[in-house]
């Protein structure tokens, strides 16, 4: 069955409700009304059947909550199984960033490099390059275990004229470790840092009714991707050599005009983010609104990029040539990011966004996309820019406008504010 050159895929590729569909959690609507389709659909087992899957995901993204959760889960595991016998099995390639140049890996060679969040997926994989390029690559986990154990992947066949790995724990949901792992680096590291990467980050399943919540209470989700690196970055700032660059791992969803499914970020009068109203016996989200696991993450995305964008301000305040800039990967469905979901769920998802709609990028693409921000010498005294994976699925990576409320100055410094207090600066 033909489906990749027919003309539905094409008139899907330009449908905005999907066109622009990235890692938010509540993007995940999307991989489950694939399936959903799919699954229904293969009643038929006909080329028009196949025609109508775009159809019928942009009819079901319009109101994704109308199939309860045992549906959607029946739909998927049927799906999972049916969709190999309704389309030609095609893998992702393992696409790379073109515009990252053996210039710019020549720059890596003696760089001492900080990356959250590189015990998997992208970080691993900027992990990898750097290494091999010649970069001093310091590998955070939760734990040491995990810390040590990238570092073993990363390692292995690396061979002549590569830097080292370096494993260290780092828990960006807790406070306390993240103090720690500062305390360690400034009295037994004491190394000036190049490139502190603020990678990690995580997505709380769409279906999950209650938020949990982070060692010192916040919302989980805004804990560990914004609060978590924001103490990271201040408490680091000292150990930063004097042209240092700081990349942020943001993404496309923090601006509703993609068309992300489902609720939109925006964090409105930050009502819900002070200290004694947010997190545990108070409010879960940062606007003050009921709890939404899929804005959680987008909203945490956006505070990533106001943050970006406010540091980059107060770096230039201070005639500092630090600089910071921010990034979206593009839709990358691994395993990892979405540990949070039904294995049917992100399984079906993973395939239908690389074999059928091709709007996905491969690990190695995202973690060429971290090292391009490390290291392109286009981007030297560059700070408060926003680049994106854009089109989805189409292994381009460009410098965008972030979103009118991402640039609004007077929400950012009330957001750095009210961040500082509750982590306690």
């Amino acid at each position: 069955l033909q489906a990749r050159g027919s003309t539905a895929e094409s008139s899907w590729r330009a449908s905005a409700s999907l066109q622009h569909t990235s890692l938010g959690a509540t993007s995940l609507a999307a991989g489950g009304c694939v399936a959903l389709g799919c699954a229904s659909l293969a009643q038929r087992r006909s080329r028009r059947a196949v025609r109508c899957a775009p159809r019928v995901l942009r009819h079901v993204v319009q109101d994704e909550q109308q199939f309860p959760p045992s549906r959607r889960s029946a739909g998927l595991a049927a799906a999972a199984a049916l969709l190999p016998q309704l389309l030609l099995p095609a893998s992702a390639s393992a696409e790379r960033l073109a515009t990252l140049t053996e210039v710019d890996l020549a720059e890596a060679k003696g760089k001492v490099v900080v990356i959250t969040g590189a015990t998997s997926g992208v970080g691993l994989e900027a992990a990898r390059t750097l290494v091999r390029a010649g970069s001093d690559v310091y590998v955070t986990g939760r734990t040491l275990a995990k810390a040590e154990a990238a570092v073993a992947n990363i390692t292995a066949g690396a061979g002549a004229g590569a830097g080292r790995a370096i494993p260290l724990e780092l828990n960006l949901a807790s406070l306390s470790s993240v103090r720690s792992f500062a305390k360690k680096w400034s009295s037994h590291v004491k190394r000036p840092i190049d490139v502190l990467a603020c990678n990690a980050g995580l997505a709380l399943g769409q279906d999950q009714k209650e938020p949990s919540y982070t060692e010192d209470g916040f919302e989980l989700t805004v804990g560990t991707n914004h609060l978590g690196h924001f103490l990271l970055a201040n408490l680091m700032r000292p150990q930063l050599s004097p042209t240092a660059r700081i990349v942020v791992t943001a993404s496309s969803v923090h601006d509703p005009s993609t068309g992300d499914p489902g609720s939109q970020a925006g964090l409105g009068n930050l009502s819900g983010l002070e200290v004694g109203h947010f997190g545990k016996g108070a409010s879960a989200m940062v606007d003050g609104g009921s709890w939404d696991a899929g804005k959680a993450y987008k909203d945490s995305k956006l505070a990533n990029v106001e943050f970006t964008l406010e540091l980059a301000r107060r770096l230039k305040q201070e005639g500092s040539k630090i600089t910071v800039n921010c990034l979206s990967p593009g839709l990358i469905p691994s395993p990892t990011f979405f540990r949070n979901q039904s294995p049917a769920f992100a399984g079906t998802f993973a395939w239908a966004a690389n074999n059928l709609l091709h709007i996905s990028e491969t690990t190695e693409f995202g973690g060429d996309t971290l090292v391009f921000m490390a290291l392109d010498k286009g981007l030297e005294g560059r700070s408060g820019v926003f680049f994106s994976a854009v089109p989805p699925g189409q292994h381009v990576f460009m410098e965008k406008i972030p979103s009118p409320e991402a640039r609004d100055e007077t929400e950012a410094a009330e957001l750095w504010r009210r961040s500082a207090a509750l982590v306690g600066l």
